[in-house]
């Protein structure tokens, strides 16, 4: 069993730092826990400072429209991929076009 360590190494930049350098959870992750199997203690334990972990993403560019925007302006579910990121206001636009209807001059029959 094993207290908590007082310096920990970034795996990004190879630098041991103090505990100040490190956010909690990385802390948590690093640290003994009692109520994880044994073989989870074993395993190398992947912990980054917060100089090396990228800031939390604020506004993300819409696909369609091409706009910078906060992320309330997207669903969730767009958030989870940023690079491929749809509006709400052109997912509403695509959701309200008709895509089945037909163009009167190419739907004609003649026989």
């Amino acid at each position: 069993q094993q207290g908590t360590p007082s310096k920990l190494r970034c795996v990004f930049c190879k630098v041991e730092k103090p505990l100040e350098a490190f956010s909690t959870k990385q802390i948590q992750k690093a640290t003994f826990n009692p109520y994880v199997l044994a073989s989870y203690h074993k395993k190398a334990k992947v912990t980054f400072c917060m100089k090396c972990t990228q800031p939390q993403r604020t506004h993300l560019t819409c696909m369609i429209c091409s706009k910078k925007q906060t992320l309330d302006k997207f669903a969730k579910k767009q958030r989870r991929n940023s690079e491929n990121a749809i509006c709400l206001k052109c997912n509403k636009k695509h959701a309200e076009e008709d895509v089945w209807a037909t163009d009167p001059e190419t739907d004609s029959e003649e026989d």
